[in-house]
């Protein structure tokens, strides 16, 4: 057999794989830092069940971005950290790490790992890692009877669900019911009930005592206790429930960025806020952008907001809105961006025409989003009862929801 047809071979089988390299993932640069660093958060927790299939994540994340020492290095913790069938994607990335890495006898090792452990049909642990995104892995996935897997699922359908009826609530509460331990699935459950007019204050509070008594899983827990907080009790306590799990971790930048993401919040609100607090808040998202130098796009638009609310920052506002525009971003930033700086243009320096302008350029980003959505409705709004100026003219027209391919939507390959 010729050296090219024992090539095309490996590469076919290479292909064949259930893996992170195979799964289609998106491998957009700045969605790969940013994934990456809230991996790195998390992964010092011990605790958490999905901890080898984080680093496995991880290493995938680290070859597209081109560190293939990190990723070899990553993708080793993961096979310590898995045992029996769970090691089947973690055998196929190496597989993979090694031939992209030029050396073909350790990816054929690794492949003969692979057929050791296959069978004739995908493993449940393999259902549990591929990303829970089609109908088909989910329905598969209802049938395992791991509690960690079901309550993955159910969460993973409780963040990209868009309309959570009655049954969907009656499913969260009996999965979190069989999963008692898993905080971020009550939390989840919790705020779906807030959202459903129910009174979960107590509970939430109940949650998050328990929450600051172990300082070592806070990174896991935290962002969707906050969240829960800023529905069924108050953006004010969520800033408290921030300030007290820092205090425990000082050192902690995944706990400094989750108060400076309630310090947001605030800001959203429009409500009045002292010098005092606006100037913390600023020399706050100032440190995390330090502490975040490759994935801190959205801070900075924060750090934007933030000075605007300022007595003297509008012109460091402006400022810093400038450099962002002028910056070669891809798709998705964009729009995240002119979405927020519309709103700045008309908020802080009433200019509603170039305010809807911007509003215009998020829209015709051809990226499903909330941004997208949200120009979309104020645009239709602002143009309500009076045809734009120029409008005819340029021939411009705002694209309908459905013009708008589907983005992808693949997060983490887990509900973290």
């Amino acid at each position: 057999m010729s050296a090219h047809t024992k090539t095309r071979q490996v590469q076919r089988h290479l292909g064949a794989l259930q893996c992170h390299f195979t799964w289609g993932l998106c491998t957009n640069p700045s969605l790969l830092l940013h994934r990456r660093d809230k991996l790195l958060d998390i992964c010092p927790d011990e605790s958490n069940p999905w901890r080898g299939q984080i680093y496995n994540l991880l290493g995938f994340l680290q070859t597209r971005l081109g560190h293939y020492d990190e990723a070899l290095s990553l993708f080793s913790s993961a096979s310590e950290a898995l045992r029996g069938p769970e090691l089947l994607v973690n055998y196929s990335d190496l597989a993979w790490l090694y031939d992209e890495r030029g050396e073909p006898a350790q990816s054929k090792e690794y492949l003969r790992r692979v057929e050791e452990l296959k069978r004739d049909q995908l493993l449940p642990e393999v259902y549990a890692e591929t990303g829970l995104d089609s109908d088909g892995i989910l329905q598969k996935l209802r049938l395992c009877c791991r509690v960690e897997w079901r309550s993955a699922q159910v969460l993973a359908l409780f963040y990209v669900k868009k309309k959570k009826g009655s049954e969907f609530l009656e499913q969260l509460r009996h999965t979190s019911e069989r999963d008692p331990e898993n905080l971020p699935l009550r939390a989840g459950y919790l705020q779906q009930c807030a959202r459903s007019g129910q009174e979960v204050g107590p509970e939430a509070k109940a949650l998050a005592a328990k929450v600051l008594l172990c300082p070592d899983r806070m990174h896991r827990h935290m962002e969707p206790l906050l969240h829960l907080y800023r529905s069924a009790v108050s953006v004010h306590a969520a800033v408290d429930l921030a300030t007290k799990a820092l205090d425990k971790r000082p050192d902690s930048r995944f706990l400094k960025a989750c108060l400076a993401m309630c310090h947001k919040w605030r800001i959203h609100q429009r409500e009045a806020m002292s010098q005092e607090l606006i100037d913390c808040t600023v020399v706050l998202l100032h440190e995390v952008i330090s502490l975040y130098p490759d994935s801190c796009f959205r801070m900075e638009i924060d750090l934007a907001n933030a000075y605007a609310q300022s007595n003297h920052g509008l012109t460091d506002a402006k400022l810093l809105y400038s450099e962002l525009l002028r910056r070669d971003l891809e798709p998705t930033s964009k729009q995240i961006l002119y979405n927020n700086y519309a709103k700045f243009l008309h908020f802080e320096l009433n200019d509603a025409h170039m305010s809807t302008q911007y509003h215009l350029r998020a829209a015709k980003i051809p990226v499903k989003s909330y941004c997208r959505s949200n120009s979309i409705e104020i645009y239709r709004r602002s143009r309500t009862g009076r045809e734009r100026p120029g409008a005819a003219r340029s021939g411009q027209r705002l694209p309908d929801r459905e013009e708008c391919p589907t983005e992808d939507a693949r997060g983490t390959s887990f509900i973290l």
